[in-house]
Order: structure tokens, then C-alpha cells, then sequence
């Protein structure tokens, strides 16, 4: 379940923010697909079935990788041609 999926666009942003922020300085792995908390890593592992298939920035991945283009997206259609 993602974490931020009850929350609406503003105050999922402040959530991004904010653990982007508490965490500077720090190594801190977050799962999501969240685009808003994804933008705000500053690497970005695409999985599938359990193993890195690519890694780079949020916005390299969206540009590379149709994917993980899919999955952020929550594009059914996209994901059923990537997969």
C-alpha cells in the first residue's frame, strides 16, 4: 500500500518535502510510487520481480524506462505494452 494514497497533491508535496529535508545528510530507502516522493530521491532503483532493472534519477527513468513509466503513471494500458 502506498503511504501517501489517502493524502491529496499538496499535502502529499509537504510529506516529500519534509522527509527530504529530515532526512539530508542521511542514507534513508523509502518504497513508493508516488511521482511527488520519487522526484524528491535522488536515486531512484526501478524493480521488477525483485531485482534493480534500472537506476537513475525519477525524471531519467520516466524518459528511459516505459516500465516504470507505467507503473508511476498508473497507466494499466502502458504497463500491459511494457511488461
Amino acid at each position: 500500500m502506498e503511504p501517501t494514497s489517502a493524502l491529496d497533491a499538496h499535502t502529499e508535496a509537504t510529506v516529500a518535502d519534509r522527509l527530504k529535508d529530515a532526512r539530508r545528510g542521511r542514507t534513508t530507502v523509502v518504497t513508493s510510487t508516488s511521482p511527488l516522493v520519487l522526484d524528491r530521491a535522488d536515486t531512484v532503483h526501478y524493480l521488477v520481480d525483485g531485482k534493480v532493472a534500472a537506476t537513475g534519477t525519477h525524471r531519467e527513468l520516466l524518459d528511459a524506462e516505459p516500465g516504470y513509466r507505467a507503473l508511476v503513471a498508473r497507466d494499466a494500458d502502458a504497463e500491459e505494452v511494457a511488461g
